[in-house]
């Protein structure tokens, strides 16, 4: 791979630039390192320099010159320290250090080119002048020691930083290409094609996971389109023909104004079955898209359902079933009033269509634990436990119920509108009969 394209690369870039930050700190920190270490031996080696003048500067105020100069003169030879006096006439008078300045204090002398030496100079009585001092060599090595370290860990740094930022472009650069091939299979057409995932997952996976998610779902809303495009056309395609053949057997036969009208009533039925089923599709189509979910608010759940029971319980009288009722009250979600109405709406329709006579319906509300649950239940039938993921499909009808009125919608909008309320359908064995049960997230007012 071309080095331009290393060097372009986010991953690069963004280690040049903590190379660059580390960089400049290791050089603040090399610098305080150097100049503190620099001031700590002068401090230990001027304390140690001042000592020895100080004790000089006592022996010549007990015994004067004299004791001075001798013990100038049996120091020089054992000690490390360098000694100078300076008589009053700028002479030296005894001693290897010279070329001081007859001033107190400290000074720094150059001698050839070695290295500099660190002097104290004491003024004596009679204008005389003590100066001791010592060789700062250690100190020089020290220092170049340690600018010679932080060199070499600079050296160290680059070498790794520019090595580091190469293998994380490369590491960048080699997902990013696995992610585009995958992309381009998918764009192709391979829709079974999925982004690849590495185990010890990065920002870049769980990215590819969130797509792997949508691909699944964008996935099973195409399979789902062409399945209702396959139910469409196969559900739909009796009544039509019921129609056509309705309106040509009119068209081809001498009829009576009552036969023509006995045509039209069959005709305008079957429209409107076809009517019902387009709008059930539709309505269906609209709760998926979510865009009922910005008009969310609090629903009272409880009222719902006691005021849809109320309403179907004569409906089911009239047919020889019962609806009993138990309903916590004032029980909300937070959810859409009409939708969440005509799902309790569908579940006890089913359940009074698709039962015989002397069937009992109950139908509760209540929470558990943290969860709302409705569940509607009854003791006719039943579904068999491979069947009930089907009957919640579109168009899926059960050879027993061929012959009840419907369009094999009704549970499929319910299980919509279940989706889009974020809650969770399930179809179990009631023993006998059918039981659904429903289980929601209560709205919290705090």
């Amino acid at each position: 791979m071309k080095l331009a394209k290393f060097i372009r690369t986010s991953s690069f870039k963004l280690s040049a630039l903590y190379l660059g930050l580390f960089l400049c700190s290791f050089l603040a920190i090399g610098a305080s390192v150097y100049f503190l270490t620099i001031h700590s031996l002068e401090s230990q080696l001027k304390n140690s320099v001042e000592t020895e003048a100080k004790r000089l500067e006592a022996e010549y105020a007990v015994g004067g010159m004299d004791e001075l100069l001798e013990e100038i003169a049996e120091d020089e030879h054992a000690a490390l320290d360098s000694y100078g006096v300076m008589g009053q006439q700028g002479d030296f008078l005894a001693g290897s250090l010279k070329h001081f300045q007859a001033k107190a204090g400290w000074q720094k002398l150059a001698v050839g080119s070695g290295p500099l030496f660190y002097v104290f100079v004491i003024a004596l009585p009679n204008q005389h002048w003590l100066a001791v001092g010592h060789s700062g060599e250690a100190i020089q090595k020290t220092g170049t020691a340690v600018i010679e370290a932080f060199l070499s860990g600079i050296l160290l740094v680059l070498v790794l930083g520019v090595g580091g930022g190469f293998y994380l472009s490369h590491a960048f650069l080699r997902k990013i290409q696995a992610i585009t091939l995958a992309t381009e299979a998918i764009i192709s057409g391979d829709l079974q094609h999925r982004l690849p995932v590495a185990d010890n997952r990065d920002e870049l996976d769980h990215l590819a996971v969130l797509l792997n998610q949508m691909l699944d779902k964008i996935g099973a809303l195409l399979d789902n389109v062409q399945q209702v495009s396959n139910d469409i056309a196969h559900d739909l395609r009796t009544p039509i023909s019921r129609l056509q053949f309705r309106l040509e057997d009119a068209l081809k036969k001498p009829l009576t104004a009552s036969q023509y009208q006995e045509h039209i009533a069959s005709a305008r039925a079957e429209t409107e079955t076809i009517l019902a089923t387009f709008s059930a599709l539709l309505r269906i189509a609209q709760i998926e898209t979510g865009t009922r979910r910005s008009g969310f608010k609090p629903v009272n759940l409880s009222k719902i359902v006691l005021s849809v029971s109320d309403a179907l319980t004569p409906v089911a009288e009239e047919q020889g079933k019962t609806i009993h009722a138990g309903i916590t009250p004032d029980l909300t979600l937070a959810g859409d009033k009409e939708l969440l109405t005509q799902l309790v709406f569908n579940l006890l329709d089913n359940a009074i269509v698709h039962t015989p006579a002397d069937t009992r319906i109950d139908i509760n509300l209540h929470l558990s634990g943290h969860q709302l649950m409705l569940e509607v239940a009854d003791n006719g039938p039943g579904i068999a436990a491979a069947y009930r993921p089907k009957v919640l499909q579109r168009f899926y009808r059960l050879e027993q119920s061929r012959t009840a009125p419907g369009n094999g919608l009704g549970l499929s909008i319910a299980a919509a509108i279940v989706e889009l309320h974020d809650g969770k359908l399930e179809l179990l064995d009631n023993s006998p009969g059918l039981k659904l049960v429903l289980v929601f997230t209560p709205y919290n007012r705090h």
